[in-house]
């Protein structure tokens, strides 16, 4: 088994390849590395030279845009539907900046006027085509195309002959075959004790996200603004939930979006496997 480290989406992310030689596992990593850097140079929110910061900083309301974006954001909007807008890239894009206000007085002040915008009925694509109905209404990608970006490295390695691998970018895991004869083995993290794990979990050719409030936030006046973005706040919700799905996307877009509304009906194919309140 062939171990690599490294960083993209602002992430830790770690491989597990098991390849016959080092050569081989060497080859495969660097097409992961490649294209999980390619996916956040394109997509990100922050960097002015991506795609997604281009449309955020629109002069005008109609783009052209590439297979693979328009593939994404109809992705996305497919979520936005099923999950009753819980998970809805416009509501993160709209209202993603405004935990860098300085006050809570202003942030709820700006969060109110944004609220109105912060959907994705205010997009509309058709074809490769994206028209958006406001100059307020923006988009972000940051809770799909990581774990598209996870999926995406399973299809490199299998369509590179590789049968047993572990993927991990920053939390958002999927495993291929086994770990020398052994199901892969996950321990999910406890989110009052980062040194102990609520539970271990086993990974076959699947995909394992969770998602939470205990570590990325921002304090504005001592108030914790969630990294979740949320038209409402997270109380008497789970501050932390897991979820086993047949592809990364699924499992982190389902993981976000109970987050935001615990009541939401899940998919057969979704399976709940720890919640956190």
């Amino acid at each position: 088994m062939h171990p690599y480290q490294f960083e993209a989406f602002s992430t830790p992310c770690e491989l597990h390849i098991d390849a016959p030689s080092s050569s081989a596992a060497n080859a495969v990593a660097k097409a992961v590395f490649e294209n999980a850097k390619r996916l956040e140079s394109l997509y990100s929110f922050f960097r002015n030279d991506s795609e997604i910061y281009k449309l955020n900083e629109r002069t005008e309301n109609h783009h052209l845009l590439s297979d693979e974006l328009a593939g994404l954001i109809r992705l996305a909007i497919f979520y936005a539907e099923v999950t009753q807008r819980a998970f809805d890239i416009a509501t993160a894009g709209t209202l993603k900046n405004l935990s860098n206000l300085p006050s809570y007085h202003e942030y709820s002040r700006q969060k109110e006027l944004l609220i109105p915008f912060a959907s994705s009925e205010h997009i509309l694509l058709e074809g490769n085509r994206l028209s958006f109905a406001n100059e307020h209404t923006k988009i972000d990608l940051g809770g799909l195309v990581k774990e598209y970006a996870v999926d995406q490295s399973m299809f490199i390695l299998q369509s590179l002959g590789i049968t047993s691998a572990l993927v991990n970018f920053g939390g958002d895991i999927a495993a291929i075959g086994k770990c020398q004869e052994f199901s892969w083995k996950i321990g999910i993290e406890d989110p009052t004790n980062f040194e102990q794990n609520l539970m271990e979990v086993e990974l076959n050719d699947v995909s394992l996200c969770t998602s939470g409030h205990s570590k990325r936030y921002a304090t504005i006046e001592s108030e914790k603004i969630s990294h979740i973005v949320s038209f409402s706040d997270f109380s008497k919700r789970y501050s932390q939930v897991s979820i086993i799905a047949p592809t990364t996307v699924d499992a982190g877009v389902w993981s976000t979006a109970l987050l935001i509304n615990s009541s939401l009906e899940i998919p057969e194919h979704i399976k709940v496997v720890s919640t956190y309140f």
